[in-house]
């Protein structure tokens, strides 16, 4: 039989063991260093010189002091009564990192932070990244910038990235909301229908249509802006071979110019009436 367990390495009573409350001690601070163990930090390599009793440590590679040089990195310093004890963790082991603020399990290698092991997360009813989400915001992330990449074949995805955005039924809005200063000012999407739509507004409550692509028939329909007036910059093209894509409309005091092929332009005389 064993004298200590497999897990933890507890020491047993032996039969007629004299003095066995030297084994149960040994056996309750064993305990007490390791069950709901919390570490002040796996960073600090310099023995403390003055320890609270109970200070607890996973010991970083190269860690110095009278009693901490030699010990191997990961190893798990305690102070109890009056002297450091050293625990090998074991695959599984657990602690928290009092100034990381947030949990670490023991590989089997090295420690590794709970945030560095999660790969899965489901079914979650909220999500904020550096905000808070709530019952109306399910999804909340406030950062400066964000990035979305394909999956390249080489990991085993198709190298395509493709955003998938669902409403109910035509009835409903599915739409991209852009703000000013939390005041609505372009909204893009299936508002209320299942054409595609453009909105602006100067105020977040005034809103007005200014582009709409038919879903029946794809016809594109340049909305009102101005008594059915369509606005172009002015602009003269500097000879009709001057660099323009077809379709390119553009006009100045006296004519109205189309770019009819690539870097080919036409142009109509303008006339009062």
């Amino acid at each position: 039989m064993s004298e200590t367990s497999e897990r933890l390495g507890l020491p047993y009573l032996m039969p007629a063991q004299a003095q066995k409350h030297v084994t149960v001690n040994e056996t309750l601070r064993r305990l007490d260093a390791l069950v709901q163990l919390c570490v002040t930090s796996r960073d600090i390599g310099e023995q403390p010189e003055t320890p609270a009793a109970g200070a607890a440590y996973i010991l970083p590679p190269d860690a110095s002091g009278a009693a901490w040089t030699g010990q191997p990195a990961d190893t798990i310093a305690v102070y109890q009564d009056g002297a450091w004890a050293f625990f090998t963790p074991h695959t599984g082991w657990r602690a928290f990192l009092a100034d990381a603020g947030e949990g670490a399990v023991f590989d089997g290698a090295a420690w590794r932070l709970d945030s560095e092991t999660v790969s899965r997360l489901d079914d979650l009813e909220r999500l904020g990244v550096g905000t808070a989400a709530d019952d109306t915001n399910r999804v909340a992330v406030r950062v400066n910038s964000a990035l979305w990449t394909a999956r390249e074949t080489a990991s085993g995805g198709t190298g395509d990235l493709r955003y998938v955005l669902n409403k109910q039924d035509a009835a409903n809005t599915l739409s991209i909301l852009m703000q000013s200063g939390w005041s609505g000012r372009a909204e893009l999407g299936l508002t209320g229908s299942d054409d595609f739509t453009l909105k602006l507004s100067p105020d977040g409550v005034s809103w007005q249509d200014v582009l709409r692509a038919r879903q029946a028939d794809g016809v594109v329909q340049i909305v009102a802006l101005e008594a059915g007036a369509l606005q172009l910059d002015a602009h003269t093209p500097l000879s009709a071979s001057a660099p323009g894509q077809a379709g390119t409309l553009c006009w100045d005091s006296d004519f109205v110019y189309i770019c009819v092929a690539p870097d080919t332009w036409k142009r109509a005389a303008l006339a009062s009436w």
